[in-house]
């Protein structure tokens, strides 16, 4: 049995999210189908986790275990030949069985682009176009409270999980003209962490919210005080770190 660990890019323009869902168009279930093919038989990926409906990807990364052995160049080959145009596969290798796609990860980013410009058609699927001018000293000021170790039980929108705790290393605000670009750092996130939290900052941004109610929402632990969320297409997973 060979293991194989796998770095692939995609729109999620078009896609229901990463995970299988019934009846709905998702990374897993492409990428699935064509192992299918290659591998003849069913052959599950693990992804490092999952993206919702309209979230991009630059560097998700997925194992899947086969009994056909082939050179990492041939399995990238022949899988992107039979993916979809909005799904490509950067980089395969063979991996030690021990590895897991997840649960080996110490480490995700993420950014989120924001644009204070003119609305682009072209570029509506892959930005956030926020109309209203943004006191950027105020967001990254804001941002601050987030970094370290914290309980981000306000910031989620899966209310099932029981360890909301999360490190966030760094958060980084790059400008360029009209576009925002905002970079995460952490050991992990939670369902809709990054989108929740870049609504909030807007929030302070438009003098809405004050960074002291920011910290009395996140010490609250309760999701109904932050109940704004930036829409998915701004959203990019940028790499998973091993």
């Amino acid at each position: 049995m060979i293991r194989y660990k796998c770095v692939v890019m995609y729109d999620g323009t078009n896609f229901h999210g990463f995970q299988v869902q019934p009846e709905l168009r998702t990374i897993q279930e492409e990428i699935e189908s064509v192992l299918r093919i290659i591998c003849k038989c069913e052959t599950k990926i693990y992804g490092a986790g999952r993206t919702d409906t309209g979230v991009h990807a630059l560097g998700q990364v997925f194992h899947f275990d086969s009994e056909v052995d082939m050179p990492n160049w041939n399995m990238k080959n022949a899988i992107n030949s039979r993916l979809p145009r909005d799904i490509h596969i950067l980089t395969v290798e063979h991996v030690d069985m021990n590895f897991h796609a997840r649960f080996s990860s110490h480490s995700k980013e993420y950014k989120y682009l924001i644009d204070n410009g003119e609305f682009n058609p072209l570029l509506a699927n892959y930005r956030y176009f926020y109309r209203h001018k943004l006191d950027i000293n105020k967001m990254i000021e804001a941002s601050k409270i987030f970094i370290g170790e914290h309980d981000f039980k306000s910031f989620t929108k899966n209310h099932e999980i029981e360890n909301t705790v999360r490190e966030i290393y760094s958060i980084d605000f790059k400008v360029d003209g009209s576009l925002i670009e905002i970079v995460f750092k952490g050991n992990g996130f939670l369902h809709n962490m990054v989108r929740i939290i870049v609504a909030m900052l807007i929030e302070v941004a438009n003098n809405r919210l004050s960074i002291e109610k920011l910290i009395t929402i996140m010490n609250s632990k309760n999701r109904l005080l932050a109940p704004k969320i930036a829409p998915a297409n701004g959203l990019y997973l940028v790499s998973v770190n091993y």
